[in-house]
């Protein structure tokens, strides 16, 4: 009986400490930086700000000329200052319950228009809170605003966590979305991040000219791939040969594979390691953290191979 219990034991441990051992001496395996000596950026627009703001300073500092932001469909959340707002029209005119999930500051509160006919006016509290509206009829525009009253300051005096027709995220059904502000022209809002990490970009210094963004609409399985097929159709119109992508960290080699694959052969792909706070080569190993990021690319590392095969057994379109 004990002799089968060690032996159980070995088999379980074994498999586990191979893993250890190649999980150990995976972050400089996965953490590459190789430039191909482009003049053009992808930035992945899903990254913290502090990553964003090592990105827009490459920008500024490397002789990048052409910047590229991508990223999938993001939660429909925004902070908003009294009196600014947010209109979205719909690709479908729809009528279900609108759903909206919003907190703020004493005093402040938000009034909900759908094609003209308020549905809310209603004064919200610092804890979230999901209010819901049934559209009376097939409805395509739908405005947000924060009241323009109630709140001192000029600081934003609400937080909409996310909005939602029929249960499904407004972004996800939008034709277009933008801001509307009282002091000035109305500006594009983020339905995906690669909208929202252009702007970013703008407000850290990056000439506006310079920066296109690729967004990759619907719900792709890998968040990476969405944004490298999306961003190999645009190199594809555009006539790129060579570009580096801007990502983060144990994320690079993932990322660096992934664009190439939606690129092809014919265009060199370069790739920058943007530093991660919670997972570098000294510290990852220390927090739950950083174990976990570091798993996450060992097992995503094959992903380039799955698209391969993928594609393999697909028939000709």
């Amino acid at each position: 009986m004990k002799r089968t219990r060690r032996t159980f034991w070995w088999v379980v441990a074994g498999p586990l400490v191979v893993l250890a051992a190649i999980t150990w001496q995976a972050w400089p395996y996965l953490a590459i930086t190789g430039r191909t000596g482009s003049h053009v950026l992808v930035v992945e627009g899903w990254m913290e700000e502090a990553a964003l703001q090592q990105a827009a300073q490459l920008v500024l500092d490397s002789g990048y000329t052409r910047v590229y932001t991508t990223g999938t469909v993001r939660p429909f959340s925004y902070y908003l200052r009294p009196g600014h707002g947010l209109s979205v029209v719909l690709r479908e005119a729809a009528q279900a319950t609108l759903e909206v999930d919003i907190s703020g500051l004493p005093g402040a509160g938000f009034t909900l228009v759908a094609d003209g006919d308020t549905l809310l006016n209603r004064s919200v509290g610092p804890e979230p809170q999901v209010y819901t509206a049934p559209l009376p009829r097939r409805t395509a525009g739908i405005q947000l605003t924060a009241w323009s009253t109630g709140v001192a300051g000029d600081a934003p005096s609400i937080f909409v966590a996310d909005a939602a027709v029929g249960g499904v995220n407004i972004n996800l059904l939008q034709e277009r979305s933008w801001f509307t502000r009282p002091e000035d022209v109305n500006a594009p809002a983020w339905p995906t991040y690669a909208q929202k990490a252009r702007d970013g970009l703008i407000r850290l210094g990056v000439p506006s000219g310079t920066i296109t963004a690729v967004p990759a609409y619907g719900l792709p399985r890998s968040r990476t791939w969405g944004n490298a097929h999306a961003f190999g159709i645009q190199a594809r119109n555009d006539g790129l040969t060579a570009f580096d992508v801007a990502t983060v960290g144990v994320h690079a080699r993932r990322s660096r594979n992934l664009f190439q694959a939606a690129c092809g052969p014919g265009v060199r792909v370069g790739v920058v390691a943007l530093t991660d706070p919670y997972c570098t080569h000294a510290n990852w190993w220390r927090s739950s953290r950083g174990w976990l990021t570091v798993l996450k690319e060992v097992f995503g590392t094959p992903e380039k191979q799955a698209v391969r095969i993928k594609h393999s057994v697909l028939p000709p379109k």
